[in-house]
This record gives structure tokens, C-alpha cells and sequence, in this order.
């Protein structure tokens, strides 16, 4: 009879054991779910950024058979870019449009003008295509921590091509 006794206290002074023991897990679970998402979102735009960047290329590079010069290849670059990427269309290539949304296209010649800062000197022109945005998610602030998960200011895919 002593051992049922003591086997209801021992259960009523373990009652809110539970919600504290809740209470100091859920946020590190909380946290890990939430940058998995954010994560897993921001490699989604950076690979859609890429896949659009090449197929603008690979447009440009059927579309303009009588470009030579660096200019004619970055006009017909910005056209395409702007068409594919940029303007709400069925022919769009992103699966997620940001609203901050960039495209740049830089083509460049052996005549020694530069392209994103660094002087080429190829033979041919070196055009880039670079589609950027502000990731969809933002961090959350965490007392003691700061901005988790922490990610760029900008996310941008890249993709190059010498003609």
C-alpha cells in the first residue's frame, strides 16, 4: 500500500515536467524545420536562376545568326532576358517570379571591355547572363542567436557562353 501511495505523488510532482521539457525543445525543432524550408526555397531559386540564364543564352545563340560585335550579341541578350525571364508570360521561364526580380546580360570582346569588372582578353565575345532576387524567406531573429537561418541579401544565378 506505501509503494501505491508513493507512486501517485511521484506522478503528481512530475504533472508539468512535460510542458516544461516542450517548451525548451520546440523552438531548436522549430528553427531546424524553418531553415530546412527556407534553405531548400533559396537552392530552388538559385537552380531556376541558372536554368533560365543558360536558356537565354542558348536562345540568343539560335536567334541571332548575324551578330559579331559584343553590342549586337548584349541587345539581342536583353531582349531575350527581359522575354524569358522577366514579363509575366506563359513562356516564362522562373516557377517563382520575385517581385525584386533582375536580369543582367554583359557581353564582351577581345578589344579589352570589361564584363562584370574583369577585363577579357579571348578570342571572340564572352557573353553572361545573370538573373538575381532577394530570397522568398527571411531569417527569423532569435534572442542570443540572431538572423537564423542566415542567408544573402541576393541570390542570383549565373551563366556564360564564348561565341
Amino acid at each position: 500500500m506505501a509503494n501505491r501511495n508513493f507512486s501517485r505523488a511521484k506522478q503528481r510532482r512530475q504533472k508539468g515536467a512535460v510542458a516544461i521539457e516542450f517548451v525548451f525543445i520546440f523552438p531548436v525543432f522549430f528553427i531546424i524545420c524553418y531553415a530546412i524550408i527556407v534553405y531548400g526555397l533559396a537552392f530552388l531559386l538559385v537552380q531556376n536562376f541558372t536554368y533560365s540564364s543558360e536558356e537565354v543564352l542558348r536562345m540568343t545563340l539560335s536567334s541571332c545568326d548575324d551578330c559579331e560585335t559584343a553590342a549586337e550579341w548584349q541587345l539581342e541578350l536583353a531582349a531575350n532576358a527581359n522575354s524569358l525571364a522577366i514579363i509575366d508570360s506563359t513562356s516564362s521561364l522562373l516557377v517563382f517570379r520575385p517581385d525584386n526580380l533582375t536580369a543582367t546580360a554583359c557581353c564582351a570582346d577581345e578589344d579589352g571591355s570589361t564584363c562584370g569588372g574583369a577585363a577579357v582578353t579571348v578570342n571572340g565575345v564572352l557573353c553572361e547572363v545573370s538573373i538575381s532576387a532577394a530570397p522568398l524567406l527571411d531569417g527569423i531573429t532569435m534572442p542570443g542567436f540572431g538572423k537564423l537561418p542566415s542567408l544573402p541579401n541576393k541570390l542570383a544565378g549565373k551563366a556564360s557562353l564564348l561565341f
